[in-house]
């Protein structure tokens, strides 16, 4: 009883029973819509879940769209970076190999080349009323020149060498164009005894068709393709590759350069093989022909360069012309360089060593 008492007088009761009612009903019916709310957006807001099930991996194509290591939304660029960088190297080196066939290793041909040989007789039509004009001044001077005396010997010296000089420039063309022919040849009959025609191709297709710079035309990398055999995959394309690429396009400019020089050459031939016939301007035939022999001794010692380092490929190759292992696709393209650099550094001296050396005509001092 005494509890119930502390109890009493500790909880606020209201004093009157008849306002206990109102005030307990209202907060029952609080409750109530409470949780009648709450049972009605559990059981409206609720849908039925299956039972959970594993995720299956990634296979086939999938998989190998998504490599390890790529970035949400941006993927790997770096691996990006690096295959349209090693693509962009094999596009040069291939478009450098194919720029320099045919017209690479080998002299051009005046008989066979069109333009050539439709300025040559252009120039033609100028030489022969010079020469024409030259003879009927050294036949006067014949005629009035007496039996002995200076003058007499200064026309008597000429003469040779006037007939001499208008020969040459009028059959000055079939002259070039038979050292040509004997470079050529000379050049095929090389690659027939030591390389195999099938290794490197023709004159044609030199130096396309095979040889030292095969692997420029074929090598590259991919990070997606193992390196290994049977493949031309190779990191060191990405800095060696560069190189070459590099070092062939200053091949196609000095080649561009000696052959400008080369048809130049044939289209002055008939002024400057004239010019031998007055002991004033027989120098200008000397430099001429000197000129000529320069650019047919750097294509000839560019042929000797290829072939000699298109000896070294097979052995790195198998019977489907594709590298034993990556360290011979390394060494292939070690040989790519060495060439290319090799026959860069042969013009200039080869060039040099002709013009210093005497000239093939006797000049009268």
């Amino acid at each position: 009883m005494a509890f119930a008492a502390r109890l009493r007088a500790a909880l606020p009761l209201p004093k009157d029973e008849g306002d206990a009612h109102p005030h307990l009903s209202r907060v029952a019916l609080l409750f109530l819509v409470l949780a009648l709310g709450g049972l009605g957006l559990a059981v409206v807001g609720r849908t039925p879940t299956a039972p959970e099930r594993p995720t299956p991996a990634l296979i086939g194509t999938e998989a190998a769209r998504l490599p390890r290591g790529e970035l949400p939304l941006i993927g790997d660029p770096i691996r990006d970076l690096t295959i349209w960088y090693a693509q962009r190297v094999s596009d040069a080196n291939r478009a450098a190999v194919e720029n320099l066939k045919g017209n690479f290793l080998t002299p051009i041909d005046p008989l066979t080349d069109q333009a050539t040989t439709d300025l040559y007789g252009k120039m033609l039509v100028i030489t022969i009323p010079l020469l024409t004009l030259g003879g009927l001044i050294l036949g006067y001077l014949i005629m009035v020149a007496r039996t002995s005396g200076e003058s007499a010997y200064a026309v008597r010296s000429v003469t040779p060498r006037f007939v001499v000089g208008a020969v040459l420039s009028i059959c000055g063309i079939f002259g070039v164009s038979v050292l040509a022919q004997f470079v050529i040849a000379t050049d095929l009959a090389m690659v027939g005894v030591s390389v195999s025609p099938a290794q490197v191709g023709g004159a044609e297709q030199w130096p396309a068709g095979g040889g030292v710079f095969l692997v420029l035309q074929r090598g590259g990398f991919d990070p997606r393709i193992g390196e290994g055999p049977a493949n031309w995959n190779s990191g060191a394309w990405l800095s060696s590759g560069l190189l070459a690429a590099v070092l062939m396009t200053f091949l196609q400019m000095m080649n561009a350069v000696l052959g400008a020089v080369e048809r130049l050459l044939v289209l002055l031939g008939p002024i400057c093989l004239a010019a031998y016939a007055l002991p004033a301007t027989q120098r200008l035939a000397n430099l001429w022909l000197k000129l000529l022999s320069a650019v047919l001794a750097v294509r000839f010692g560019w042929a000797i360069v290829f072939i000699l380092f298109s000896l070294q490929v097979p052995p790195h190759l198998n019977d489907a012309w594709v590298p034993l292992s990556v360290g011979d696709t390394n060494a292939l393209i070690g040989l790519a360089v060495g060439a290319a650099a090799l026959m860069l550094v042969l013009p200039p001296i080869l060039v040099n060593l002709v013009l210093n050396s005497p000239g093939p005509l006797r000049v009268e001092r």
